[in-house]
């Protein structure tokens, strides 16, 4: 396998690369997550499910509270809005509806095996590491980071963009930007690792990154275009590309 020179920053995707979410199709989904929201409106407090995650607070979430950028996906724009409406008229009401909603989808959710071996690896031989992650709308940070806690990722990244909070998704080629401005190393030196061929693939290819497609065992070997500069069946298989860096 080819090594990958002069990579410094390594890009992950989070779904279906570092954690298995089993994904239903769109009816079951709708119905999980109106049977999650009926049953926090319903239950009482002591019948609820564990949360997934830790719901800010009135005044913190008014402190996160960011207006949606002109230039970020309508549907983003369209949530913000309904974000301030429901807010403004109840509280708390919308992060726990969203909480309870999102709760069935992601608590399926098991680590690859190769996930916390392959970052930790990287890590130390002296990548800088971050995330970029397509999201459902409406969905909060909060939840997102919980999950990366969850599942002990927080620690090895840099940098982390969810879709549903910075407003447009893989391929939009800002969020792959942002990523690379926050972290200060250019796309020359960064490569992304995913298993979406037109989110992660096409995506990063379009802004000068180095590109490699993940393909699991039991998924379908699609072919890719652009194509990318390796193609790896597991996380593992990245330390042989990108040995430690010179120190």
């Amino acid at each position: 396998m080819p090594l990958l020179l002069q990579i410094e920053a390594v890009l992950f995707d989070l779904g279906g690369t570092l954690v298995d979410y089993p994904v239903p199709r769109w009816p079951t989904m709708a119905a999980q997550c109106l049977h999650g929201m009926y049953g926090y409106m319903v239950r009482p407090e002591s019948e609820r499910p564990p949360q997934a995650a830790s719901v800010p607070g009135p005044a913190e979430a008014n402190a996160q509270r960011q207006p949606a950028a002109p230039d970020s996906a309508l549907a983003h724009r369209i949530m913000i809005g309904l974000r301030r409406v429901v807010r403004s008229l109840s509280g708390r009401t919308l992060p726990r509806i969203a909480e309870a909603c999102a709760r069935p989808l992601v608590a399926p959710g098991l680590l690859f095996e190769d996930s916390l071996p392959t970052l930790r690896a990287l890590r130390d031989g002296g990548y800088r590491l971050g995330l970029i992650s397509n999201t459902p709308w409406g969905t909060p940070e909060y939840l997102w980071v919980n999950q990366l806690q969850r599942f002990a990722l927080a620690e090895f990244f840099e940098v982390a963009l969810f879709s549903s909070v910075f407003g447009v998704r893989k391929p939009d080629a800002r969020i792959f930007r942002e990523a690379l401005d926050r972290l200060g190393v250019p796309a020359e030196r960064t490569v992304m690792v995913g298993d979406n061929i037109e989110a992660d693939i096409v995506g990063a290819r379009g802004v000068g990154m180095r590109t490699i497609l993940l393909t699991r065992p039991g998924v379908e070997r699609l072919a890719a275009t652009p194509t990318p500069d390796l193609r790896i069946d597991s996380l593992r298989e990245l330390l042989a590309p990108l040995p430690p860096r010179e120190a």
